[in-house]
């Protein structure tokens, strides 16, 4: 469980959360999120695709089909948004119209040991691939390391202990 505080215009980027539910509410400002399903990759997908840029040979197994499910924008007034482990799980967080803060739960917890470790992604432009489907996109994801831009801390809860 945490709280998120962002400046006005700055942003969390795509990541994921795998294996995990989440729970994201907004308690104060706006903010807009975009929200990816992961796809089955089909045989050889990536390797019949051309990207803008290109992807080298080695980035290949970072690739990951997804479906852009949603874009939307939340304040303190909005329901939740929730992430399950096959729906919403890749998002993109950004402030809009100034600071933002958000309450996250994430239940099981980060586990790197148990494969629960979060990953970061760019969105690919791939011509031969992108689809209209609805208001859903079909597009490409390439796994990448933390960005060197992103950086998030941590400090101690001063409140009662929580127990479950």
């Amino acid at each position: 469980m945490g709280v998120f505080l962002l400046k006005g215009g700055s942003s969390i980027p795509l990541h994921d959360h795998p294996e995990m539910n989440g729970m994201l509410k907004v308690l104060y400002g706006k903010v807009s999120i975009s929200c990816f399903d992961k796809l089955d990759n089909p045989p050889d997908a990536a390797s019949e695709a051309q990207f803008n840029p290109p992807v080298q040979s080695y980035q290949k197994n970072g690739l990951r089909r997804s479906i852009l499910r949603s874009v939307g924008e939340y304040t303190q007034h909005s329901g939740p948004c929730i992430l399950t482990p096959k729906k919403d799980n890749l998002h993109q967080i950004n402030a809009v119209d100034g600071p933002a803060a958000f309450l996250d739960i994430l239940a099981p917890p980060y586990d790197q040991d148990d494969g629960r470790d979060c990953h970061y992604y760019k969105v690919l432009e791939n011509g031969d691939v992108k689809l209209e489907t609805g208001e859903q996109k079909e597009m490409w994801l390439l796994e990448i390391p933390q960005p060197t831009d992103f950086w998030c801390g941590a400090e101690p809860y001063p409140g009662p202990q929580v127990t479950l």
